[in-house]
Order: C-alpha cells, then sequence, then structure tokens
C-alpha cells in the first residue's frame, strides 16, 4: 500500500504544480463563465498601462512640487518600463489589445515629440519682456535687485496675474510664465536669509499655488493627445 499511497502523493504534487504554472500566466479566478474570463498578465500589464496614462490626464491628488519640467524624467522612466514588459508578453495579448496598445504608444510617443520640441525652441527676448510687463508693470523688473521687504508682495502680484490671465494661456505662453517664475526664485534665494518667518510660509504657499497650476495645465495637454 505505501508505494501506491507515494505515487498518489506524487501525482497530487504534479497536479499543484502544474496548476499553479497556470496561475503565472491567469490572473484573475478560473470560472467557467464565457462571458469573464481569466485574463492573462499581459492583459493585466495592458490594463496598468492604460490607467497610468488617465492617470496623467488627472491633475487631482497631484502634489504642488511636481512642475512638468521637473515631472518629465519620472514620467518617461514609468512609461519606458511599464511598455518593456507588455513587450515580453505581446504573445499573450489578444488582437484588440495589441491595437489597443499600438496606439498607447503613439499618443504618449505623439505627445512626449511635442514637448521635446517645445523644449528646444529658444525663448524670445521680446515676448518675455512683454510678459514681464503685463506681470510687472515694467519689463525689466526682474534685471534690478530686489529688497527682501518686496519679496512677497511681489509673488503676491504674480499669482493675481497668473490666476486671472492662465485660461488664454497656450502651452507655449506657459513657457514665458515659467522662465519668469524661474526667474523670481532666484531673486528670492538672494534674499531668503533676510525674509521674515511670515514672509517665508507666505512665498511657500504661493509657490505651491503656482505649481499646482502649471501642473494642472500640463495634464490637459496630455488629455489632448490622448483624445487625438
Amino acid at each position: 500500500m505505501r508505494p501506491l499511497y507515494t505515487n498518489l502523493l506524487a501525482a497530487g504534487a504534479l497536479v499543484i504544480s502544474l496548476l499553479g504554472g497556470t496561475a503565472c500566466e491567469r490572473t484573475s479566478p478560473n470560472n467557467n463563465d464565457p462571458g469573464n474570463p481569466p485574463r492573462t498578465r499581459a492583459e493585466e500589464d495592458l490594463a496598468e498601462l492604460r490607467e497610468w496614462m488617465k492617470d496623467k490626464t488627472d491633475s487631482t491628488g497631484r502634489e504642488a512640487d511636481t512642475a512638468s519640467s521637473r515631472r518629465w524624467p519620472q514620467v518617461k522612466e514609468e512609461f519606458k518600463e511599464k511598455t518593456a514588459q507588455l513587450d515580453t508578453r505581446m504573445d499573450s495579448l489578444s488582437e484588440k489589445s495589441k491595437a489597443e496598445y499600438k496606439e498607447l504608444r503613439r499618443k504618449y510617443e505623439n505627445w512626449e515629440a511635442r514637448n521635446q520640441q517645445r523644449s528646444q525652441m529658444p525663448l524670445q527676448q521680446e515676448t518675455l519682456r512683454r510678459f514681464e510687463t503685463e506681470f510687472f508693470g515694467t519689463p525689466n523688473a526682474l534685471e534690478v535687485q530686489m529688497p527682501a521687504n518686496q519679496m512677497r508682495d511681489t509673488y503676491v502680484q504674480f499669482l493675481q496675474n497668473v490666476r486671472a490671465r492662465r485660461a488664454n494661456w497656450t502651452a507655449a505662453d506657459w513657457d514665458y510664465v515659467d522662465e519668469i517664475y524661474s526667474r523670481l526664485n532666484q531673486k528670492k534665494d538672494l534674499v531668503e536669509d533676510q525674509l521674515s518667518g511670515q514672509d517665508k510660509l507666505k512665498i511657500k504657499a504661493l509657490q505651491a499655488e503656482y505649481l499646482t497650476l502649471e501642473t494642472t495645465k500640463d495634464a490637459k495637454d496630455l488629455a489632448k493627445e490622448i483624445k487625438q
């Protein structure tokens, strides 16, 4: 009886091993419902990529300190990792899923190319001076030394203009606004040790608001790309 018992145990182990291997390829519970078949790991990866792309068009819950220029390297790396996984499992995708994956790649690559093209275009000094005049009343407000006791009010003035004008700005306009914001931060850094505690807190709040608005703009840009 012992050899028969041993053989039964071995057969049971083989069945469990085979079922375990199937589980690696099938990520949802096995069932007989033809309308809800188990999904392969590749299908799960595609669903994850789909949600990732969707998340890039949603500004809800995004941290205020993630301006697009700082976030871009991370976005590229995340996309590379997700598509690398899918590329190794293409044979497990249905024809419909393969077509969807191809379309998602096309839309992302189109968006990436546009961002790179914009980043390589030099800013026009005449346009930059026009924006500075609209923000501060003079084209060289950020070219002169700015005392610490004026820094808070300058940020307030800057954000008031951003709130009032941002709805009509194009992506190219935002490039000029980002440049002005960067220069304003450089002026602030020069007098950082002279700012009062209250002024520092107020400026940080205004910086966070600006970066939130800038991130929302970037999310809308990608939303347009995905709809194309």
